[in-house]
Protein backbone atom coordinates (compact mmCIF):
# COMPACT_ATOMS: atom_id res chain seq x y z
CA UNK A 1 0.00 0.00 0.00
CA UNK A 2 1.36 3.87 -0.92
CA UNK A 3 1.94 5.72 1.61
CA UNK A 4 0.58 9.14 1.37
CA UNK A 5 2.74 12.47 2.40
CA UNK A 6 1.40 15.84 2.72
CA UNK A 7 5.06 16.68 2.45
CA UNK A 8 6.76 16.74 -0.86
CA UNK A 9 9.96 13.94 -1.07
CA UNK A 10 12.92 15.65 -1.63
CA UNK A 11 14.60 15.33 -4.58
CA UNK A 12 17.77 12.86 -5.03
CA UNK A 13 20.22 13.80 -7.25
CA UNK A 14 22.99 11.21 -8.50
CA UNK A 15 26.48 12.45 -9.24
CA UNK A 16 28.75 9.98 -10.68
CA UNK A 17 31.90 9.05 -8.90
CA UNK A 18 35.16 8.54 -9.97
CA UNK A 19 35.18 5.61 -7.48
CA UNK A 20 32.86 3.84 -10.56
CA UNK A 21 36.36 2.11 -11.41
CA UNK A 22 35.21 0.26 -14.09
CA UNK A 23 37.03 -0.14 -16.99
CA UNK A 24 39.78 2.25 -16.22
CA UNK A 25 42.97 1.26 -15.97
CA UNK A 26 44.94 4.01 -13.82
CA UNK A 27 43.55 5.52 -10.61
CA UNK A 28 44.61 8.40 -8.34
CA UNK A 29 45.19 7.16 -4.77
CA UNK A 30 46.22 8.90 -1.67
CA UNK A 31 49.04 7.19 0.49
CA UNK A 32 49.65 8.33 3.89
CA UNK A 33 52.78 8.48 5.99
CA UNK A 34 53.97 9.80 9.30
CA UNK A 35 55.94 13.06 8.79
CA UNK A 36 59.54 12.70 8.64
CA UNK A 37 60.84 16.15 7.69
CA UNK A 38 61.49 15.24 4.09
CA UNK A 39 59.74 14.51 1.08
CA UNK A 40 59.45 10.75 0.23
CA UNK A 41 60.71 10.21 -3.35
CA UNK A 42 58.06 7.07 -3.35
CA UNK A 43 55.61 5.20 -1.05
CA UNK A 44 56.73 2.70 1.71
CA UNK A 45 56.09 -0.60 1.59
CA UNK A 46 53.81 -1.69 4.43
CA UNK A 47 54.83 -4.88 5.81
CA UNK A 48 52.61 -5.35 9.30
CA UNK A 49 51.54 -8.63 10.01
CA UNK A 50 47.87 -7.42 10.56
CA UNK A 51 48.01 -6.10 7.14
CA UNK A 52 44.59 -6.70 5.56
CA UNK A 53 45.62 -7.70 2.44
CA UNK A 54 49.40 -8.44 3.08
CA UNK A 55 52.56 -6.90 2.06
CA UNK A 56 52.29 -3.75 -0.47
CA UNK A 57 51.87 -0.62 -1.36
CA UNK A 58 48.69 0.71 0.41
CA UNK A 59 46.72 3.50 -0.99
CA UNK A 60 42.99 5.13 -0.40
CA UNK A 61 40.31 6.26 -3.78
CA UNK A 62 39.62 9.45 -1.75
CA UNK A 63 42.00 11.90 0.31
CA UNK A 64 39.93 12.09 2.90
CA UNK A 65 40.12 8.44 4.34
CA UNK A 66 43.65 9.31 3.49
CA UNK A 67 43.52 11.77 6.64
CA UNK A 68 41.49 9.85 8.80
CA UNK A 69 44.15 7.46 8.83
CA UNK A 70 46.88 9.91 9.16
CA UNK A 71 44.99 11.14 12.47
CA UNK A 72 44.21 7.64 13.51
CA UNK A 73 47.21 5.32 13.13
CA UNK A 74 50.26 8.34 11.77
CA UNK A 75 50.24 10.75 15.05
CA UNK A 76 51.37 10.19 18.91
CA UNK A 77 48.39 11.61 19.63
CA UNK A 78 46.11 8.62 19.14
CA UNK A 79 49.01 6.64 18.56
CA UNK A 80 52.38 5.91 20.98
CA UNK A 81 54.05 3.62 18.55
CA UNK A 82 54.23 7.00 16.01
CA UNK A 83 57.07 8.55 15.70
CA UNK A 84 55.97 12.01 14.68
CA UNK A 85 52.99 14.65 15.68
CA UNK A 86 52.10 15.26 12.41
CA UNK A 87 51.84 13.40 8.92
CA UNK A 88 52.14 13.70 5.44
CA UNK A 89 49.82 12.49 2.60
CA UNK A 90 51.04 11.65 -1.00
CA UNK A 91 49.37 10.94 -4.40
CA UNK A 92 49.82 8.79 -7.18
CA UNK A 93 48.95 7.76 -10.56
CA UNK A 94 48.06 3.26 -10.17
CA UNK A 95 48.10 0.75 -12.83
CA UNK A 96 44.93 -0.85 -11.58
CA UNK A 97 44.30 -3.32 -15.11
CA UNK A 98 45.52 -6.16 -13.22
CA UNK A 99 44.01 -5.03 -9.88
CA UNK A 100 41.48 -8.05 -8.72
CA UNK A 101 38.32 -5.50 -8.05
CA UNK A 102 36.55 -7.12 -5.24
CA UNK A 103 34.57 -3.73 -4.65
CA UNK A 104 32.61 -2.87 -8.44
CA UNK A 105 33.11 -6.49 -10.06
CA UNK A 106 31.28 -9.47 -9.34
CA UNK A 107 33.46 -11.88 -11.16
CA UNK A 108 36.32 -10.63 -9.40
CA UNK A 109 34.21 -10.72 -5.82
CA UNK A 110 33.45 -14.05 -6.27
CA UNK A 111 37.08 -14.97 -7.34
CA UNK A 112 38.65 -12.99 -4.27
CA UNK A 113 36.09 -15.18 -1.69
CA UNK A 114 37.01 -18.37 -3.40
CA UNK A 115 40.65 -17.96 -2.92
CA UNK A 116 40.37 -16.93 0.78
CA UNK A 117 37.77 -19.95 1.11
CA UNK A 118 40.32 -22.37 -0.07
CA UNK A 119 43.60 -21.03 1.46
CA UNK A 120 41.58 -21.38 4.99
CA UNK A 121 40.88 -25.50 4.06
CA UNK A 122 44.05 -25.56 2.60
CA UNK A 123 45.60 -24.68 6.13
CA UNK A 124 42.92 -26.86 8.00
CA UNK A 125 44.13 -29.58 5.79
CA UNK A 126 47.63 -29.15 7.52
CA UNK A 127 46.11 -28.44 11.02
CA UNK A 128 47.84 -25.17 11.23
CA UNK A 129 45.52 -22.49 12.78
CA UNK A 130 44.11 -19.75 10.10
CA UNK A 131 45.31 -16.08 10.91
CA UNK A 132 44.95 -12.83 8.98
CA UNK A 133 48.98 -13.23 8.32
CA UNK A 134 49.21 -16.82 7.46
CA UNK A 135 46.44 -15.96 4.69
CA UNK A 136 47.84 -13.33 3.18
CA UNK A 137 50.96 -14.20 2.86
CA UNK A 138 50.29 -17.46 1.44
CA UNK A 139 48.88 -15.70 -1.38
CA UNK A 140 51.25 -13.09 -1.83
CA UNK A 141 54.74 -15.00 -0.93
CA UNK A 142 53.87 -18.44 -2.33
CA UNK A 143 52.72 -16.03 -5.46
CA UNK A 144 49.14 -17.26 -5.85
CA UNK A 145 48.29 -13.73 -6.73
CA UNK A 146 50.90 -13.80 -8.91
CA UNK A 147 50.22 -16.76 -10.82
CA UNK A 148 46.89 -15.75 -11.70
CA UNK A 149 48.11 -12.29 -12.89
CA UNK A 150 46.92 -9.73 -9.97
CA UNK A 151 49.29 -6.83 -9.44
CA UNK A 152 46.67 -5.91 -6.34
CA UNK A 153 43.35 -5.67 -4.90
CA UNK A 154 41.08 -3.01 -4.95
CA UNK A 155 39.05 -3.67 -1.54
CA UNK A 156 36.11 -2.04 0.66
CA UNK A 157 37.72 -1.55 4.41
CA UNK A 158 34.54 -1.31 6.59
CA UNK A 159 34.45 1.65 9.12
CA UNK A 160 35.08 0.49 12.29
CA UNK A 161 35.65 2.27 15.83
CA UNK A 162 37.46 5.92 14.69
CA UNK A 163 39.44 6.85 17.26
CA UNK A 164 38.52 10.42 16.86
CA UNK A 165 34.71 10.06 18.36
CA UNK A 166 33.28 13.69 16.80
CA UNK A 167 33.92 11.79 13.70
CA UNK A 168 30.66 10.86 11.78
CA UNK A 169 30.65 7.95 9.00
CA UNK A 170 26.62 7.79 8.98
CA UNK A 171 24.16 9.63 10.06
CA UNK A 172 22.48 6.38 10.55
CA UNK A 173 23.78 4.14 13.04
CA UNK A 174 25.24 0.84 12.01
CA UNK A 175 24.47 1.78 7.93
CA UNK A 176 27.85 2.40 6.23
CA UNK A 177 26.39 2.89 3.20
CA UNK A 178 29.60 4.98 1.68
CA UNK A 179 32.50 2.72 0.44
CA UNK A 180 35.73 3.58 2.49
CA UNK A 181 38.17 2.02 -0.68
CA UNK A 182 41.53 0.74 -0.40
CA UNK A 183 43.87 -0.46 -2.97
CA UNK A 184 47.10 -2.46 -2.11
CA UNK A 185 49.49 -2.27 -5.27
CA UNK A 186 52.22 -5.15 -4.60
CA UNK A 187 54.89 -3.52 -7.40
CA UNK A 188 56.18 -1.02 -7.46
CA UNK A 189 56.43 -0.89 -10.81
CA UNK A 190 52.65 -0.04 -11.28
CA UNK A 191 52.97 3.15 -9.22
CA UNK A 192 53.72 6.69 -11.06
CA UNK A 193 53.56 10.40 -10.29
CA UNK A 194 54.19 9.98 -6.89
CA UNK A 195 54.42 13.32 -5.29
CA UNK A 196 53.55 15.25 -1.70
CA UNK A 197 49.64 16.09 -1.30
CA UNK A 198 49.37 17.47 2.11
CA UNK A 199 51.98 18.48 4.35
CA UNK A 200 52.36 18.55 8.71
CA UNK A 201 48.73 17.60 8.94
CA UNK A 202 47.64 16.70 12.55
Amino acid sequence: MAIKSSKAAPKVTVRKTDLLIGDKKNVVGYHTQECRNTTLNHPLKCTDRKAWLGFGFYFWLEPIYAQYWGEDFKIRKNNPKAQSDTYDVYTADLNIENCINTVFDEEDYTNFVNCIEQTIQYFKRKRVSVTLEMVHRYLVDDEIWASLGITGIIYDDKPTNPKNKKRIYSEIPDLYYKKRIQVVIFDSKNIRNFKLYLENQN
